[in-house]
């Protein structure tokens, strides 16, 4: 009988050549462990002695035939134990004891490098299936069985020589489908049962397997003058299969019962699939979503989900600690190389080059450690080359405990089998070396699970966390914070660019779910579901409606609170109307960003810096306008005095506010607070004096420009100033701006003014005005009672100084269609050439800028009756709460898609026209009934 040899990393790997080499019928003759893998020792079974196959055969299906079926009463019996001399006992066998030592002979074997910390999936145990008694088969050495390769080198796996004899006296073992459940075996996939049970009748469960050797293996003992082993009861592995399919059906139920209870689950499974999120990921999270929240809750409690899951390096101390070692792993071409040289030059900033040392064990690739040394003669960094594990160990040694040492690794497959290897190399360096796993961000979520998984079990030290590289190709930043959280690696950087050392960023969870969650801009999600994809979905995923007994509960709950707060105004108001009025903020982007940073800034709970706050609210308003498919986006920039409770004054605020083209608003993200100690904005800059008004409002515009590149907005800004108008023009931005009628212009080369070349303009109606705008009513008249008349002309700027600004004289009268009254006439000046805007709607942008003023006065209203706080960033955030709630106030009253809102202030206000600081209480009524009944 010819015995062949096959040598591979893993068990499936080694069974792969088994079935390559000597087909699917291959018998086993052992299985066992060697330094690097698993050596696995079979034969082909036409090499069996004449009709031993067909016993086997015969017996195998006699055994079965016998086997009672499976009872409460036998399937927990011990079986008993066999003589000591009956049979061979391997590990993991019933009644047999693990521990070396006992019950069988013990061989020394040494385990493969690195794999005494944490074996990976799929890796062979310490078991040995080799007969007892039997001579060890020893790999040969290194020289003669198994070619060097270099360090750097990738490996590439091919069959091993076959043909192997047995030495005297070896006997055989079993097969592959026969093989015990001991730790020298892979497990069965989760979810699936052995094929013996496989082939089980659907009648009722048969009696599984032994667990010492199967009849066939007994068949082949005695054939070769062994003794045959008496059969168990293996009813393991049909516990976990009923384990398996009860926790999968379980699974099932809860997520079709959460469908029903909060069928906002299903619109959010789709938006967070197409953001590149698994969905083992969500189908964990929404489970858990608060029944009762409307859309835009909903999103922000799934966002809040993902901010408190992901794991992120709490500082860059943690991690560049005085002495520590970082190595780089991952796949091929990830960026691993500039990844070390970005982190050097942090590190050179931070420590110096004299404490900062580089090594590499990229020996393969071309040109790969030149790269290295490049980098390292800028920075004044040693660079040393490592060839082998010897070497890595006497340059660690040499290094200063006090020196930082960043490690490049080679770029290796996650399905090579030298993963292991290098693992292996790192652990034993004599030094503790912290491992990050570099992952792309542009790659596959399957293909990143695939990279985490073998990198985590690789055998090695524990990953310290990952580096998310080439964000700036990756259209979602989805599937990389997926594999993050799932296997909790904390987030240290993402690269997104080339360049050193800019293009690396360390950011929070919060400004990282920001990025994950924002709408790529006109494009086709083409690997993402469709509303038609989900339309099966929807069909089981009905609401369930409430009892009256819970609604009657409810309406027990919100009543006496309602009457409280309200003041004695209860019969102006009731239970439904406030129901309405919070489910109304929770679909609506505007109120629930604002509840959502008031509730927070109340209750003393906003972690946030007002850096990430002001990127959460513009990747929000980005979201928005994607998701409208608007023309353009519409800053207005504005500012307004602040006065504290005392009716002293305090400062002034210059805020930034997005809105749509409409003139509905989306969210402030962008704030300039000057007070008596000196200048702020949210961006984090300040400076003891303010910046003069045409340098602020550049500011204004430049950050919306660098925040929201290539995305057409229009700026809309109060300064009738020819310094500011030509600054924002050279900048290349389209603006429009209000002016009074005495301002100076030249039609045809002639000086005139706004008022008298408006005069004599030809005029005309823009039609429905709810085409246009959002807004409810202008000047206090129903917007259904007016038209609007609006008039463009062709005008130029002239100075001495700067030559000729030709922009565009835009005149709009609103008239009173039922007394023919002009209401109100506004004028602007328009430099709009970078974008596509209509006259009519440069006309509406002078509305909406009018109209939002009254907003800004509502802010600061609010200003007083937000409480200081103690944060480092207080002020900035007390304004920006300000500016929010205050437009929020101003958006319920004006808005056409708010009705229960406005209805619900009106009523808590007591009065349908609520001055200032009546519409100010009310909100703040409803925002604390809203809180007080989530």
């Amino acid at each position: 009988m010819n015995i062949s040899r096959f040598f591979g990393a893993t068990n499936r790997e080694a069974l792969r050549q088994v079935r390559l080499a000597l087909g699917p019928d291959a018998l086993i003759i052992s299985n066992r462990r060697v330094n690097g893998g698993v050596e696995i020792l079979a034969t082909d079974q036409t090499s069996l002695p004449d009709g031993l196959a067909e016993q086997i055969a015969a017996q195998e299906a006699a055994a079965a035939a016998s086997q009672p079926p499976v009872t409460m009463r036998n399937a927990y019996r011990r079986p008993e134990m066999p003589p000591a001399a009956s049979a061979p006992q391997y590990p993991g066998q019933p009644g047999v004891p693990q521990y070396p030592g006992a019950g069988m002979p013990q061989r020394p074997a040494t385990p493969a490098p690195g794999n005494a910390q944490r074996p990976g999936p799929g890796m062979p145990g310490s078991g040995n299936l080799q007969r007892p008694g039997a001579p060890a088969v020893q790999p040969p050495a290194p020289s003669q069985g198994m070619p060097q390769r270099p360090m750097g080198a990738p490996s590439h796996q091919g069959l091993p020589p076959s043909g192997l004899r047995a030495p005297a006296g070896f006997q055989p073992g079993i097969t592959p489908a026969q093989m015990p459940h001991s730790q020298g075996q892979m497990p069965h996939p989760q979810g699936q049962m052995p094929r013996q049970q496989a082939a089980a009748p659907a009648a009722g469960l048969r009696q599984p397997p032994a667990m010492g050797l199967n009849p066939a293996a007994a068949a082949v003992s005695s054939a070769l003058g062994g003794q045959a082993a008496s059969p168990g009861t293996d009813v393991l592995g049909a516990i976990d299969h009923l384990q398996g399919v009860l926790e999968s059906r379980i699974d099932e139920l809860l997520w079709g019962s959460q469908l029903r209870r909060a069928p906002q689950a299903i619109t959010l499974f789709q938006t967070l699939l197409g953001f590149g999120f698994s969905t083992a990921l969500l189908r964990a999270m929404l489970t858990r979503l608060p029944e009762n929240l409307g859309a835009k809750a909903a999103f922000q409690w799934v966002r809040s989900e993902l901010i408190r899951t992901l794991p992120v390096l709490e500082s860059e101390d943690v991690l560049f600690a005085p002495g520590a070692a970082i190595a780089l792993v991952g796949p091929t071409g990830v960026g691993k190389t500039t990844t070390v040289a970005k982190l050097a030059a942090r590190c050179v900033k931070r420590l110096g080059p004299e404490n900062v040392v580089l090594l590499t064990t990229d020996t393969y690739r071309i040109g790969a450690h030149e790269q290295l040394r490049i980098y390292g003669q800028m920075m004044r960094v040693p660079v040393h080359v490592v060839q082998d594990g010897a070497e890595l160990r006497r340059i660690l040694a040499s290094v200063g405990r006090h020196q930082t040492i960043l490690v490049d690794n080679v770029g290796i497959s996650q399905r090579d089998r030298y993963v292991s290897e290098q693992a292996a190399m790192l652990a034993q360096a004599g030094r503790e070396i912290s491992r990050l796993l570099v992952l792309n961000a542009s790659s596959h979520g399957d293909t990143l699970d695939e990279v985490a998984r073998s990198y985590t079990n690789d055998g090695g030290t524990p990953l310290r966390g990952c580096i998310i590289t080439k964000v700036d190709e990756a259209t979602r930043l989805g599937a990389s914070l997926d594999t993050a959280i799932r296997y909790q690696l904390p987030v240290c950087y993402i690269s997104d660019g080339q360049k050193v050392p800019q293009n690396l960023a360390f950011l929070s969870a919060s400004e990282l779910v920001d990025r994950a969650l924002v709408k790529p801009q006109q494009s086709q999600a083409l690997y993402a579901p469709s509303e038609a994809d989900f339309a099966a979905l929807m069909s089981v995923a009905k609401p369930a409606e409430e009892t009256p007994e819970e609604q009657e509960k409810k309406r027990r709950q919100l009543l006496p609170q309602l009457l409280t707060v309200a003041g004695g105004m209860g019969d102006a108001v009731d239970v439904s109307d406030i129901e309405n009025a919070c489910a109304e903020i929770d679909d609506d982007l505007l109120a629930s960003e604002t509840w959502a940073l008031w509730r927070g800034y109340f209750k003393g709970e906003i972690t946030d810096t007002i850096q990430a706050l002001g990127i959460h609210l513009l990747r929000a308003a980005q979201n928005e306008f994607v998701s409208q498919q608007g023309d353009y986006i519409m800053a207005v920039h504005d500012q307004i005095a602040l006065r504290e409770a005392d009716n002293r004054t305090s400062g002034r605020l210059r805020a930034t506010v997005l809105c749509n083209q409409r003139g509905t608003p989306w969210a402030s993200p962008y704030q300039q607070l000057t007070l008596a100690d000196g200048w702020r904005a949210s961006d984090g800059s300040s400076a003891l004096q303010a910046p003069g008004s045409v340098e602020a409002l550049l500011d204004q515009i430049s950050w919306v420009a660098d925040a929201m590149p290539g995305l057409p907005v229009l700026h809309v800004f109060d300064q009738s100033s020819q310094a500011v108008w030509r600054a924002v023009s050279a900048a290349g931005a389209a603006w429009i701006s209000p002016c009074p009628a005495t301002t100076k212009i030249y039609e045809d080369g002639c000086a005139t003014t706004v008022g008298a070349a408006s005069k004599v303009l030809d005029y005309h109606p823009v039609g429905a005005l709810a085409d246009l705008l959002d807004l409810a009513d202008i000047q206090g008249v129903e917007r259904g009672r007016l038209v609007v008349w609006v008039a463009v002309h062709a005008v130029e700027l002239v100075s001495r100084q700067a030559g000729t600004l030709p922009v565009l004289l835009v005149a709009a009268r609103v008239v009173d269609r039922e007394q023919g009254t002009v209401l109100r006439t506004v004028h602007g000046l328009s430099h709009a050439t970078t974008i596509s805007v209509t006259s009519e709607r440069l006309a509406m942008a002078l509305l909406v800028s009018a109209e939002q003023k009254s907003a800004l006065r509502l802010a600061a209203r609010w200003w007083p009756m937000l409480a200081p706080r103690q944060w480092a960033d207080a002020s900035q955030k007390r304004a920006m709460t300000a500016v929010q709630v205050g437009f929020a106030t101003w958006h319920a009253l004006q808005n056409t898609h708010t009705p229960m809102l406005r209805k619900a202030l009106y009523g808590l206000a007591g009065t349908q026209k609520p001055t200032q600081l009546a519409a100010v209480s009310a909100m703040m009524k409803l925002f604390t009934l809203k809180d007080m009944t989530v």
